[in-house]
């Protein structure tokens, strides 16, 4: 269902990044101060390669009790998966529903321009938060 609303319309382009030799207080501290919920992740040779969310904290660290002077290079959520900014936002709808996603970086010939979070759609269009949630309940059965 082509909703004629293109991804790179409502993406956001304010790209927060994190070092991946930072600790869970540091990644947490910044998600906080930004009001946030995921940080993109870079290598020592600052390549993003990885996305940190709010829900790797919580599930990777603070549920297994990990120190708050942990590292998060072994938090993160690898490989980012990629859209680009031309696709319909049902598009990123069936692809956040079927990868079981939240967050989708968004491409522009291989160049990382913005960042698309489930929110951002049921923003603009609620019923497309039916897709979602059905492609994700399929892969849960």
């Amino acid at each position: 269902m082509e909703t004629g609303i293109k991804v790179g319309d409502i993406m956001k382009t304010s790209l927060v990044t994190i070092n991946d030799s930072a600790t869970i207080q540091e990644a947490a501290k910044i998600m906080k101060s930004k009001e946030i919920g995921s940080l993109l992740v870079k290598d020592k040779n600052k390549k993003i390669y990885a996305i940190l969310t709010d829900r790797d904290l919580v599930e990777k660290a603070v549920a297994k009790g990990l120190k708050s002077n942990f590292k998060i290079a072994t938090l993160v959520s690898k490989p980012l998966v990629g859209i680009s900014p031309d696709s319909d936002i049902s598009e990123a709808a069936k692809l956040m529903g079927n990868e079981d996603l939240r967050r989708l970086v968004v491409l522009r010939e291989g160049k990382l321009i913005g960042i698309l979070s489930e929110k951002d759609i049921v923003k603009i269009s609620p019923s497309l938060y039916d897709l979602i949630a059905e492609k994700v309940e399929g892969h849960l059965r």
